[in-house]
């Protein structure tokens, strides 16, 4: 049954002040044990070894794209022999918050009681190994509450139309497809001084989110034609910067559509599949566009950070963490549940079936 879970294990309210070193932990994970079938199981985790930080889960926050191809069982890299961990059963999640239990005898820098953002699973307690692609964190600004920053390291996928874009200030912009990478994408691209911005879906809610963070117009496209209402709405033929942050190849080339001769098109998010139909020398080529990839872990990773412009990973999680503490990014409209996390399995049902009431879903482990 979608949602069943197992086990009763409560963490302790100050994980920090009552782990014992030395000593293993129980914690609580969420699996997706086949498709449609998610379960909450007890595991036991070491001590941290010299390298490794243990930390405890307040907030887990739900990345729909990632997590609803695996409980469906689409995600391309279920099938690759080369990915042993992308295998069933599969421990969902990589955004979360919480406080440092434990750490290692060689690990500087870091306390037990540190409050901290990291790519973590949903599960009350994670081992982070240093070094390693998963084994990052980040400290929270003071102010900043647990809900709020265990959204940061999704919010980066959607910061990577802001960040490829390059210069933003006062160029219009325009986000296809408004989940959640879009709301990111539409909220950091008004955090980082783009006008107007529009939101675009067919979706009334996610519109009406997209309103509520200071959007200057949203588009439905099943009201006309979307190209037409943007430039009405523009008084000019389409936007500067256009993010499609759909996650379906064949809106590329309707974001493509949408911008201006000589504007930007920035793909966010994971689309999965091909595109048909693209026309490169009348749609691209004769139209001067410029269309870019900006997956949020390859944009940040050494070899691209020059096309970032000096952004790596560690700036951009402390530049979402600072403006979701200042409230320069706005969060208005976005979290519509909260839930235990026996409820994920009901949770992605919902993000799957009722699009008018589900949009972003955070986790409580405390």
């Amino acid at each position: 049954m979608a949602g069943a879970g197992v086990g009763d294990y409560h963490f302790p309210c100050s994980p920090a002040l009552t782990q014992p070193l030395g000593l293993a932990m129980r914690a609580r994970q969420v699996v997706i044990r086949e498709p449609f079938q998610v379960a909450v199981r007890e595991v036991d985790l070491p001590p941290p070894k010299d390298n490794q930080i243990l930390v405890a889960t307040e907030v887990s926050a739900v990345s729909p794209g990632t997590e609803l191809a695996v409980y469906t069982g689409t995600h391309q890299w279920l099938k690759d022999p080369n990915l042993p961990d992308w295998k069933f059963p599969f421990p969902p999640g990589y955004s979360a918050a919480g406080s440092v239990v434990a750490v290692g005898s060689g690990v500087s820098g870091w306390q037990p009681g540190d409050r901290v953002s990291y790519p973590g699973n949903h599960a009350s307690a994670e081992l982070l190994t240093l070094g390693h692609e998963r084994g990052r964190l980040w400290k929270l600004p003071p102010a900043l509450e647990a809900e709020k920053a265990a959204v940061a390291c999704i919010a980066r996928y959607g910061l990577g139309a802001s960040i490829r874009a390059g210069i933003t200030l006062g160029r219009s912009a325009a986000v296809l497809g408004l989940g959640v990478i879009g709301q990111f994408a539409l909220r950091c691209l008004l955090a980082a001084g783009a006008h107007p911005v529009v939101g675009i879906d067919a979706v009334r809610m996610r519109r009406e989110a997209a309103r509520a963070s200071g959007a200057d117009q949203v588009i439905d496209p099943g009201a006309g034609d979307t190209r037409q209402q943007l430039s009405a709405f523009l008084w000019t033929h389409g936007a500067e910067v256009v993010a499609d942050a759909t996650g379906v190849p064949d809106a590329v080339p309707v974001a493509m559509a949408l911008a201006c001769d000589g504007g930007q098109v920035v793909v966010v998010g994971s689309p999965r599949g091909k595109a048909k139909e693209v026309n490169f020398y009348d749609d691209l080529h004769r139209r001067y566009l410029e269309v870019t990839g900006a997956h949020g872990n390859m944009l940040l990773e050494p070899a691209h950070t020059r096309l970032a412009g000096a952004w790596d990973i560690n700036k951009a999680q402390r530049w979402l963490l600072a403006a979701l503490a200042a409230g320069r990014l706005s969060l208005a409209g976005l979290i519509t549940h909260r839930i235990e996390p026996e409820q994920l399995g009901s949770a992605y049902e919902g993000l799957l079936k009722n699009k008018e009431e589900y949009l972003g879903v955070v986790v409580r482990w405390k």
